[in-house]
């Protein structure tokens, strides 16, 4: 139950996010670990019910853990080469734009 409830929040949240232009970071390795655990209890649940709805379930969550797990090596990768993902706006030194709480933006 526990699990289902993150997983219909997660979804929610991401998808208002990503609505708003929500930049890529490293954090999006943080999606992978849940979906994988969640994806991995219900094949457990098959394992001790023999219930076939948790094999149906559980191939979703894989195959949704693949993809997401696909989409942020993707983008990882090109942020590695473009040479954007190890940059930190909050280091850019004195000649870095302001933005935060006491900027005058």
């Amino acid at each position: 139950g526990a699990g289902l409830w993150w997983l219909v929040i997660a979804v929610l949240f991401t998808r208002h996010y990503i609505r708003d232009n929500m930049p890529f970071n490293l954090g999006w390795w943080g999606f992978t670990f849940p979906l994988g655990v969640f994806a991995l209890a219900t094949f457990e649940l098959l394992r001790l019910t023999e219930l076939r709805f948790f094999a149906l379930v559980g191939l979703v969550l894989a195959v949704q853990l693949a993809a997401v797990w696909l989409l942020v090596l993707q983008r990882t990768l090109r942020g590695v080469w473009h040479g954007e993902l190890f940059q930190a706006p909050c280091l850019g030194g004195p000649q870095a734009p302001a933005h935060g709480v006491f900027s005058a933006d």
